[in-house]
């Protein structure tokens, strides 16, 4: 059934997977590999690094800012109506929420969350897509490209299915489940082959299923359930697209100048590749003798006339610069898009700290509509995914619908960033 299912799902995906493979072609070749390519192949490399950079430094910059490691990236907010029923016993209850805040920000630190997390960006700033799992236990999160899983959503772009194709050697599954599915492959012999595992998720009413499946029959132990707003399963995408089930990558956006940049490049290598090969043209007339004007060594006499040899030229320097200034100018975009401050500093002695903080502002601002996304599907699923685990530990009590988790990083951190600078601005013009 998981199979069928993920073959009937697949052409939904075929586009988003298309892009998803030539954006990758442009900045990390090989982060969404095409059909049949597996860690062993080769990948075509692009004429320009600026693409891989922009990516890293972006998924950098998302990761230090929706988790920063020096704080908490949400906080537990109490209603009005019952913050003014507790009273005195308001601070005694928000102690509490901070200690539960805490316990959860230290199970992404132990879990090794943060590498997974940076992966996970990757995969949303160029493919759009990641489908993220955070297990119940104290194993690490786990991530699947977009070429990995299909996946369907309702009209608000909520979670309905999802099918995750995976191939895995026998030698990593339990005996007992070898012998349950019919695996006649022993783990462990010579040229072990790879095996088909299909995961199952679907929502359920207010419930969140999954089981695993291989050659049509369930794995043991696969099956679970958990509710769908504390579900592990995240769906993510960079940038929401109304009725599609699957988002468009940032890098989608700006494909155009990637594009345009790597021809650009690629013409430039060619010409300086060209332009460096040396060849010297002697008059056929001369009475110079070729042999010995290529063997004589520096200070050397030999007989002829300067008129007589001519090194060959391409005589296109001119149409060089036009080209290089060009790529410069489509670089300056690119790092405005990516948030390379390197790249869009102006070059000068006096640059202010006022203009750099400026400056950083204004890129800030180019990714607020994606906080928004992340932190809707991404930041909150995942505290309540947190606190659940929690509660199934017996390490945090059941909370009422009246206390809430809220994010404090990312968009929220815009605003407090927004104002402090406004602050900043007036004190600075009360000072002169």
């Amino acid at each position: 059934m998981a199979k069928a299912r993920y073959t009937q799902l697949s052409g939904n995906r075929r586009t988003a997977l298309d892009r998803a493979r030539q954006n990758s072609t442009l900045t990390i070749p090989g982060l969404v590999p095409e059909d049949g390519q597996d860690s062993g192949a080769s990948f075509s490399q692009p004429y320009q690094s600026l693409g891989a950079r922009a990516v890293n430094n972006l998924a950098a910059w998302l990761l230090g800012t929706l988790f920063p490691p020096d704080q908490h990236f949400f906080r537990m907010s109490i209603h009005e109506d019952t913050a003014d029923e507790l009273g005195s016993g308001l601070s005694e209850v928000k102690t509490a929420l901070t200690r539960i805040a805490s316990k959860a920000q230290l199970l992404v630190e132990t879990s090794a969350s943060r590498p997974i997390f940076m992966e996970t960006l990757r995969h949303l700033v160029i493919a759009g897509n990641a489908l993220l799992y955070q297990p119940d236990d104290a194993t690490p999160p786990r991530m699947y490209r977009i070429d990995q899983y299909v996946v369907l959503r309702d009209n608000r772009g909520m979670l309905l299915e999802a099918v995750i194709h995976e191939k895995v050697y026998p030698s990593a599954l339990k005996p007992e489940v070898l012998a349950a599915v019919g695996v006649a492959t022993k783990p462990g012999e010579e040229n072990e082959k790879l095996i088909d595992l299909y995961t199952h998720i679907k929502r359920m009413e207010d419930q969140i299923v999954h089981y695993q499946e291989i050659d049509g029959k369930i794995v043991p132990e696969s099956e679970g359930r958990s509710p769908a707003e504390k579900s592990g399963w995240l769906a993510l995408r960079w940038q929401s697209v109304p009725g599609s089930d699957y988002g468009r990558a940032h890098v989608s956006e700006y494909l155009g100048d990637l594009l345009s940049l790597e021809d650009l490049n690629k013409a430039i290598v060619q010409f300086a590749a060209a332009a460096s090969r040396i060849i010297t043209l002697v008059n056929p007339s001369s009475v110079i003798d070729i042999e010995e004007l290529n063997n004589a060594e520096s200070g050397d006499y030999v007989h002829g006339t300067p008129e007589d040899v001519h090194t060959l030229e391409l005589g296109k320097s001119q149409d060089f610069m036009v080209a290089r200034q060009v790529a410069e100018g489509i670089e300056l975009r690119l790092s405005h898009a990516f948030m390379l401050q390197s790249g869009t500093v102006r070059d000068a002695e006096r640059v202010t700290a006022e203009e750099i903080r400026a400056m950083a502002e204004e890129l800030e601002n180019v990714l607020g509509g994606v906080y928004t996304v992340l932190s809707a599907e991404f930041q909150l699923p995942l505290v309540r995914r947190l606190l659940y685990i929690l509660q199934k530990r017996g390490e945090a009590p059941d909370l009422p619908d009246t206390i809430q988790p809220m994010i404090v990083t990312g968009f929220e951190a815009m605003g407090r960033n927004h104002s402090a600078n406004k602050l900043r601005a007036w004190m600075s013009d009360m000072i002169n």
